[in-house]
């Protein structure tokens, strides 16, 4: 491995260098980890311990934990150094009624002044603590997102969230009218509204389904429990049967032919999204439909309105539903199928890598366990590596970035994981 590599993890060369298994990876879920430093992030080390740093003895800053607790105007008393330049080891504040005087670092996630916001993340090789300037961060990815027409999502006002939910609400009454003779249901959660003209009874295991989906994708890119991702909340719009959903598509969503289709998740420049789907007669292959479309709406509210890859977009939708809905098949059924196309080809499908190339229907289960691999490996690396795409990095840049691997790289580490030597792209 070159020696430009070797501020990466032991994961990662294994990652490279690894056995051949000679079997996909277990589609598992993924538990919190700390978010470390990588390579793509060091451009916004923040200073800590001079005169003219942001973050010193006697700033006040709001301090929102991992928990999602947040503490407002605690006043900082000390922050204890480590050896390495502008690391540290704890940061205390000074004594106020109500508000705790010490917080472990990795508790932390971020630090806010009155104008710049602190990411607190750890340093594996200095065994202590750095602060990344997130305002910094921030006028970087917005000025290579504009350069493709593309823009971070801020803080939406309270005008564009009521705007948002009015839309929302006049899809659900175009639905009613569009089928006067259905009973529609109308039940909001925390951050979903779902509006369905299923039996009540049935809805609650879905919506169970679509919190779990969330709770996941905000462990798996490190985001604060209670964190809202979407535009106000997100729409479901789920019909009984296929015919009911085509229609709608048809008249209201501007999708005219919908064949062989039970489900789509719609996305607007403007950070809506809405699900659209139809239950049918395979509760199970419902759950699976709903859980992998809407992920598409929660990664195009992820940080940007950037696009990733398909293979990655399709791979992180099928893996989460393969976590939320282990009763499902459909990734063994989709890897069975793979396996002997990969085997006699010696390739992943030619275009499966590019930027803008769709994948095939056997390409899905691929993707998915090429996610699993890649989360199991590092799955900072892999929050990292989704994120940094978003910023406006290509997808090979972000991998390099964070795996410190190429596309054939990937491939063929991949390959020896499914027991394929010599895999290509």
């Amino acid at each position: 491995m070159p020696h430009s590599r070797t501020f990466l993890m032991t994961a990662v060369v294994g990652f490279l260098a690894g056995p051949a298994i000679a079997a996909p990876p277990k589609i598992t879920a993924v538990k919190s980890v700390p978010r470390a430093i990588l390579k793509l992030e060091r451009d916004y080390i923040a200073p800590v311990g001079t005169d003219d740093a942001a973050i010193k003895a006697g700033t006040v800053v709001d301090v929102l934990l991992q928990s999602g607790k947040r503490y407002d105007a605690l006043e900082i008393a000390d922050i204890q150094l480590a050896k390495t330049a502008n690391t540290f080891r704890a940061i205390t504040f000074k004594p106020s009624k109500g508000n705790p005087s010490r917080l472990a670092p990795n508790t932390l996630y971020q630090l806010r002044t009155d104008d710049r916001v602190f990411d607190v993340v750890s340093d594996p090789a200095a065994k202590a603590w750095l602060l990344l300037d997130q305002t910094k961060r921030d006028e970087v990815a917005a000025a290579r997102l504009g350069s493709r027409q593309e823009q971070l999502w801020g803080t939406p006002s309270p005008e564009d969230v009521r705007e948002a939910l009015a839309f929302y609400e006049e899809l659900f009454q175009k639905a009613q009218t569009m089928f006067p003779m259905q009973r529609f249901s109308r039940v909001e959660t925390k951050y979903f509204l779902f509006f369905t003209d299923m039996p009540p009874q049935q809805v609650a295991g879905y919506i169970a389904s679509l919190d779990a989906m969330y709770d996941q994708l905000c462990v798996l890119f490190g985001l604060p429990k209670d964190t809202n991702i979407w535009l106000g909340k997100c729409p479901v719009i789920a019909f009984l049967n296929r015919q009911m959903f085509q229609q709608f598509e048809a008249e209201h969503m501007d999708v005219p032919d919908t064949t062989g289709f039970a489900g789509l998740n719609h996305q607007w420049s403007d950070g809506r999204v809405v699900t659209v789907c139809a239950r049918g007669d395979d509760p199970v292959f419902f759950a699976v439909i709903l859980v992998h479309e809407t992920s598409h709406g929660f990664l195009h509210r992820m940080r940007s309105s950037g696009d990733i890859p398909p293979w990655m977009n399709e791979g992180i939708a099928d893996w989460i539903a393969a976590i939320v809905v282990p009763q499902s098949d459909h990734i063994a059924n989709r890897m069975a199928e793979a396996i002997p196309r990969i085997r006699a080809t010696g390739s992943l499908g030619g275009d499966f890598l590019d930027d803008d190339g769709t994948i095939d229907r056997w390409q899905y289960g691929v993707a998915a366990t090429v996610t699993q691999y890649l989360v199991s490996t590092d799955a900072n690396a892999y929050r990292a590596l989704i994120t940094g795409i978003k910023e406006g990095y290509s997808w090979q840049e972000a991998l390099e970035l964070t795996y410190g691997a190429t596309s054939a790289e990937l491939a063929a580490a991949y390959g020896r994981q499914i027991g394929i030597p010599n895999l290509r792209p």
